[in-house]
């Protein structure tokens, strides 16, 4: 019987990408929450990522993490 996990990968990005196609640097914390590199007070809604040179879809769940469509 084979043991599994359920953590999702741990990736690197550079950056996120909001709907606007605005580019914003950003990290995140050590809970996973998304944390937009600004010192303006904005509301950011993302919806893709760059990781690697390459930009892939993505969006903010419930608890504040980025998810990143790495398939598909």
């Amino acid at each position: 019987m084979g043991l599994f996990r359920s953590d999702p990968p741990v990736v690197d990005f550079e950056a996120v990408i909001d709907t606007d196609g605005v580019t914003w640097q950003a990290f995140t914390d050590e809970d996973g929450v998304l944390v937009i590199d600004t010192d303006a007070d904005v509301e950011v809604f993302v919806n893709r990522a760059i990781v690697g040179g390459f930009v892939y879809p993505a969006w903010v769940d419930d608890y504040g993490r980025l998810v990143i469509e790495l398939d598909g």
